[in-house]
């Protein structure tokens, strides 16, 4: 068994890799182990973020074993700390697939080790929820009316898929869905939704998550 650890923002998107992703890789004898980001729970205050890069980088460290575990991350970029390496050059970038690549390509140059996979979720967590909209609305309307046609808006407006609806304090997804459903907790209603969608569907939704868990499967392919 290959092993893996996924190294995440907070309880959500740890219940998202131990309900889903693990799921999905064992098939490819990969065996995923999920952890918490400490700096994460140290840091994080009401405005989100995980903190500046030196404590964050400290904690992917310490992550590598000497069996040769892979490491890889799923930090969202919406309120990714100015310190992370490529944060500075890739906000003068327009095009959301190349700004998250100048930050992955950094953080590799800065780890600097061939067992790790830097991963940039395009904007954060909800963008995944995004890429199927009836389901958001199918399990969010018993405490509120359905907002289909807010939904198909934003989809509407967002052509390029879930992956580019932005970053904004009131337009990034996780935003969004609070001011259409008031009700909505990331951390129960969020993680209920994103096992109700198939992977394959967000896998086809969001391509930049797509190629993420492509990276990862060749995993198995790379020790045959």
């Amino acid at each position: 068994m290959i092993r893996l650890k996924i190294i995440c923002e907070g309880q959500t998107e740890e219940s998202f890799i131990k309900e889903v992703v693990t799921l999905y890789l064992k098939k490819f004898q990969i065996e995923v182990i999920a952890i918490i980001l400490p700096t994460s729970i140290r840091e994080r205050t009401y405005r989100g973020g995980i903190g500046p890069y030196s404590r964050v980088r400290k904690d992917i460290l310490r992550s590598f074993e000497r069996d040769g575990a892979y490491v890889t991350t799923m930090f969202d970029l919406y309120k990714l700390h100015h310190s992370f390496p490529g944060k500075g050059e890739s906000e003068k970038i327009s095009d959301i697939y190349e700004r998250v690549r100048v930050i992955e390509e950094a953080l590799m140059a800065d780890i600097n080790n061939r067992f790790f996979i830097p991963y940039i979720q395009l904007h954060e967590f909800e963008a995944l929820l995004f890429s199927d909209i009836s389901t958001i609305d199918e399990l969010l309307i018993p405490s509120s009316q359905s907002k289909i046609p807010e939904l198909e808006t934003i989809i509407r407006n967002h052509p390029n898929g879930p992956e580019s609806i932005n970053d904004g304090e009131e337009t990034a997804p996780s935003k969004r869905l609070l001011k259409l459903y008031p009700s909505y907790k990331k951390r129960t209603r969020g993680i209920q939704i994103a096992m109700r969608i198939p992977l394959e569907i967000m896998r086809e939704q969001c391509p930049h998550f797509d190629a993420w868990l492509m990276k990862i499967e060749q995993l198995s392919g790379d020790r045959a």
